[in-house]
């Protein structure tokens, strides 16, 4: 069983350059013996409205690549911050969102890339995390 290590959530704030998020950034690394238990998210775009992707989604690992947090990019319009209970933003089924991911893993943010290719258009996005750690 998990025991949380701070009674207080811990928070990230990091702007991430297009190239970034399109090569797929870490926003949270691996740590050996604990894992992270993701609370919240904003995403803000940053010269310009997001374009051409699917999504830019914090990604995370359940065995395999989860993404507890995944937001649309046709509502990510420049200088407007989405997440939580927006409706274009999306959380896994039944809480799962808000389970403690593997121990030892990274958290990421990426995109799903549309046909029409990459994340393009914003210059960079601004993003928020609200997170605790826990050990395995």
């Amino acid at each position: 069983m998990a025991v949380t290590l701070t009674s207080n959530p811990q928070s990230k704030r990091v702007r991430v350059t297009l190239a970034q998020i399109n090569a797929g950034y870490e926003l949270l690394p691996a740590i050996g013996g604990y894992a992270y238990r993701l609370i919240d998210w904003g995403l803000t775009a940053i010269g310009g409205a997001a374009a051409t992707a699917t999504s830019v989604d914090i990604i995370g690992t359940r065995t395999t690549a989860v993404r507890p947090f995944v937001t649309a990019v046709s509502a990510m319009s420049e200088s407007t911050r989405i997440g939580l209970g927006h409706a274009n933003c999306v959380i896994l089924a039944q809480g799962a969102s808000f389970t403690s991911l593997d121990a030892g893993t990274a958290v990421t943010i990426g995109t799903q890339a549309a046909s029409a290719g990459n994340l393009a258009t914003c210059t960079h996005v601004d993003v928020e995390l609200l997170y605790e750690m826990v050990s395995a």
